[in-house]
């Protein structure tokens, strides 16, 4: 069997296995999906294979332990009751507001890779070398001229050959045949533009010159005065009758980083008495209060350790520049309706600095401190609130709502003036930030001990990474009364 015949062989068992998986789990998969759709959104299938790697990860790490165990009670039948939503915490749902913000990626061990895509051009084109980077998932889109140009029939800043000395030059074009009238030849300061008919005239002296050979590339060029350190050429080819030269390619490389997942974990303990006077009085259970508010409190800190991640790359010196101070005083003669809607030329302003940044990404979600969420849920209609938005309890980082379609994640937690920008990636591939889960939350079976007192362990696990912090910048608010 052939290596490409292997490869496919290959790919199709790794995909048969994910089905698999996905199958396996199909029950927790399902109520998350019809959770999602209360909320009006779909569970895709990157979503769903999550959901199925997590769960198997927990699996394998309680046979490990022999102590622990998915908490069981975390079904569709309960899945609007528990705070936590399903056993997959780690932000696989939106019971993380970490999800509205990160890309994820589940992590099939403990210490594993998290992958993005790199894009590299596979052809030297002018001032574009072989294998340099057209696409960086760290830094962004190539902005220089001949990058720009790369896709076109267009040839910029190529090397024709290296200047002084003599003021006669040649040198050979790459690409050909080379399209009549279109070369031009430059040391940086004298231009010699071509007439059509193969010949170079320049615009510094009548008496230099050149010639150009479209159909072979040879240039023959003589400058008024000592050329320049380097000549380039800038000419357009025929890449329907090319004679040398592939039409540039585009290779994709797949990079990963290796990252180890840390844990969270919590020990709840109360005594029996307490859990039969609950129940007695109110007919609640106090190991399901426990579960929920202590799996509230992992979200909670996993939310948190992800956002002040962010918060130090936003501040960082690969950061996206700041959009600065937004200041909410409101000027002389000028009415605060008015004042309060130029925020959103503040948010504009942060997203055009993370695309001047990355030349790809923009921002897609605000995380905002208590001055900015005020300030933001005035903004109607471009503010369109969270369904739950006046009911739901605030735990820690919620989603308010969203801002001319950004996603805005409220956080009291943060520093009140705080506004941070950023740009969340649609796939696996392109991040900013990634959260890669590794287990769900786990449970230790409870246990009574001889003083009458109950106890349950609980354990989470997820790795984080800053891909690019350049797909993020920060900001301040000031002046609320």
């Amino acid at each position: 069997m052939k290596i490409g015949q292997l490869m496919e062989s290959r790919i199709g068992a790794m995909r048969a296995e994910r089905a698999q998986l996905v199958e396996r789990y199909n029950p927790l998969i399902s109520a998350a999906s019809s959770y999602l759709k209360k909320e009006g959104k779909e569970l895709s299938p990157e979503m769903a294979g999550n959901i199925a790697r997590c769960c198997e990860s927990a699996i394998l790490n309680a046979a490990q332990s022999k102590r622990s165990r998915i908490f069981e009670t975390t079904d569709s039948s309960n899945i609007d009751f528990l705070g936590i939503q399903l056993p997959v915490i780690a932000a696989l749902l939106p019971s993380l507001a970490l999800n509205e913000l990160a890309t994820v990626q589940a992590l099939e061990r403990r210490t594993g890779g998290i992958f993005f895509l790199d894009v590299k051009y596979g052809t030297t084109k002018g001032a574009i070398s072989s294998g340099s980077k057209m696409m960086d998932s760290k830094t962004g889109h190539n902005s220089t001229l001949s990058g720009r140009r790369y896709a076109s029939q267009r040839v910029e800043n190529e090397t024709l050959c290296t200047g002084g000395g003599v003021q006669l030059k040649t040198g050979t074009l790459d690409y050909l045949p080379v399209v009549a009238g279109s070369v031009i030849i430059t040391d940086g300061t004298e231009t010699l533009t071509d007439d059509g008919e193969g010949v170079l005239v320049s615009d510094a002296s009548e008496g230099a010159g050149g010639t150009v050979n479209y159909t072979t590339g040879a240039v023959s060029v003589t400058f008024a005065t000592t050329p320049g350190d380097v000549i380039y050429a800038d000419y357009k080819y025929n890449y329907e009758t090319k004679t040398t030269s592939e039409v540039p390619e585009v290779n994709f490389d797949v990079t990963y980083e290796t990252v180890t997942a840390e844990d969270f974990p919590l020990r709840a303990s109360y005594t029996l008495a307490s859990a039969i006077d609950l129940e007695r009085a109110h007919g609640i259970s106090l190991e399901d209060e426990v579960v929920k508010y202590l799996g509230a409190e992992v979200k909670f800190t996993m939310d948190h350790l992800g956002i002040d991640l962010m918060l130090d790359a936003a501040q960082g010196t690969d950061s996206a520049t700041t959009p600065g101070e937004f200041s909410a005083t409101v000027g002389s003669g000028q009415e605060w309706i008015w004042k309060k809607f130029q925020f959103l030329d503040f948010v504009e302003k942060a997203n055009v600095n993370i695309i001047q940044k990355t030349k790809r990404m923009m921002c897609t979600w605000i995380v905002v401190g208590s001055d900015a969420a005020r300030l933001i849920r005035q903004l109607a209609p471009n503010f369109v609130p969270a369904s739950d938005l006046n009911s739901a309890a605030i735990t820690g980082p919620h989603v308010m709502g969203k801002l001319d379609g950004r996603t805005v994640v409220y956080d009291p937690f943060v520093d009140a003036d705080a506004v941070m920008f950023g740009w969340k990636g649609d796939s696996f591939v392109q991040a900013g930030f990634v959260l890669a889960p590794y287990i769900p939350l786990l449970t230790t079976p409870t246990l009574v001990t001889a003083d009458l007192k109950a106890q349950k362990g609980f354990l989470s696990s997820a790795a984080y990474k800053t891909v690019n912090a350049g797909s993020m910048c920060y900001g301040t608010i000031a002046g609320l009364a």
